[in-house]
Protein backbone atom coordinates (compact mmCIF):
# COMPACT_ATOMS: atom_id res chain seq x y z
CA UNK A 1 0.00 0.00 0.00
CA UNK A 2 2.84 2.37 0.77
CA UNK A 3 4.19 1.98 -2.76
CA UNK A 4 0.81 2.94 -4.22
CA UNK A 5 0.62 6.11 -2.15
CA UNK A 6 4.26 6.96 -2.88
CA UNK A 7 3.60 6.77 -6.62
CA UNK A 8 0.88 9.46 -6.65
CA UNK A 9 1.34 13.17 -5.92
CA UNK A 10 -1.86 13.44 -3.83
CA UNK A 11 -2.90 10.67 -1.40
CA UNK A 12 -6.52 10.73 -2.56
CA UNK A 13 -5.40 9.66 -6.04
CA UNK A 14 -4.16 6.36 -4.64
CA UNK A 15 -7.28 5.45 -2.67
CA UNK A 16 -9.06 3.55 -5.45
CA UNK A 17 -5.96 1.56 -6.34
CA UNK A 18 -5.30 0.73 -2.69
CA UNK A 19 -8.89 -0.33 -2.06
CA UNK A 20 -8.90 -2.50 -5.18
CA UNK A 21 -5.75 -4.28 -3.99
CA UNK A 22 -7.26 -4.72 -0.53
CA UNK A 23 -10.42 -6.18 -2.04
CA UNK A 24 -8.34 -9.07 -3.34
CA UNK A 25 -7.99 -10.27 0.26
CA UNK A 26 -11.76 -10.98 0.27
CA UNK A 27 -11.41 -13.62 -2.43
CA UNK A 28 -7.89 -14.78 -1.53
CA UNK A 29 -6.21 -14.87 1.87
CA UNK A 30 -4.19 -11.92 3.13
CA UNK A 31 -1.04 -14.07 3.07
CA UNK A 32 -1.56 -14.86 -0.62
CA UNK A 33 -2.18 -11.20 -1.43
CA UNK A 34 1.05 -10.26 0.35
CA UNK A 35 2.94 -12.98 -1.51
CA UNK A 36 1.54 -11.69 -4.81
CA UNK A 37 2.69 -8.17 -3.93
CA UNK A 38 6.20 -9.42 -3.18
CA UNK A 39 6.24 -11.38 -6.42
CA UNK A 40 5.07 -8.38 -8.43
CA UNK A 41 7.74 -6.19 -6.86
CA UNK A 42 10.51 -8.60 -7.83
CA UNK A 43 9.71 -7.78 -11.44
CA UNK A 44 9.52 -4.41 -13.11
CA UNK A 45 6.40 -3.28 -11.21
CA UNK A 46 7.13 -0.30 -8.99
CA UNK A 47 3.76 -0.14 -7.25
CA UNK A 48 1.59 -3.26 -7.68
CA UNK A 49 -2.03 -2.55 -8.61
CA UNK A 50 -5.08 -4.76 -9.01
CA UNK A 51 -4.22 -5.37 -12.67
CA UNK A 52 -0.84 -6.78 -11.62
CA UNK A 53 -2.00 -8.77 -8.60
CA UNK A 54 -5.21 -10.39 -9.87
CA UNK A 55 -3.55 -12.52 -12.60
CA UNK A 56 -0.82 -13.64 -10.16
CA UNK A 57 -3.43 -14.79 -7.67
CA UNK A 58 -5.75 -16.30 -10.30
CA UNK A 59 -3.00 -18.47 -11.78
CA UNK A 60 -1.51 -19.43 -8.41
CA UNK A 61 1.92 -17.98 -9.13
CA UNK A 62 2.11 -16.73 -5.54
CA UNK A 63 1.96 -20.32 -4.28
CA UNK A 64 4.63 -21.64 -6.61
CA UNK A 65 6.95 -18.68 -6.03
CA UNK A 66 7.41 -19.66 -2.39
CA UNK A 67 8.26 -23.24 -3.40
CA UNK A 68 10.87 -22.26 -5.97
CA UNK A 69 14.43 -21.71 -4.79
CA UNK A 70 15.67 -18.15 -5.21
CA UNK A 71 17.26 -17.48 -8.56
CA UNK A 72 21.01 -17.32 -8.42
CA UNK A 73 23.13 -15.58 -10.99
CA UNK A 74 25.35 -17.79 -13.13
CA UNK A 75 28.88 -18.19 -11.83
CA UNK A 76 30.40 -16.72 -14.99
CA UNK A 77 28.51 -14.27 -17.14
CA UNK A 78 31.24 -14.12 -19.78
CA UNK A 79 29.42 -16.13 -22.43
CA UNK A 80 30.94 -18.95 -24.45
CA UNK A 81 34.51 -19.81 -23.49
CA UNK A 82 36.64 -22.00 -25.73
CA UNK A 83 38.75 -24.75 -24.27
CA UNK A 84 42.52 -24.85 -23.80
CA UNK A 85 42.98 -26.83 -27.02
CA UNK A 86 41.73 -23.92 -29.11
CA UNK A 87 44.26 -21.46 -27.68
CA UNK A 88 47.17 -23.90 -27.74
CA UNK A 89 46.78 -24.33 -31.48
CA UNK A 90 45.63 -27.91 -31.17
CA UNK A 91 43.97 -28.58 -34.53
CA UNK A 92 42.45 -31.82 -35.59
Amino acid sequence: MNRIFESVPVDEQGLDAALAALRLSRRYSAERAEAACRLAQTGRVRSPRYAHLAPILATGQDKTASLRPPRSEPAEAGGYVRGAGYYAGDTK
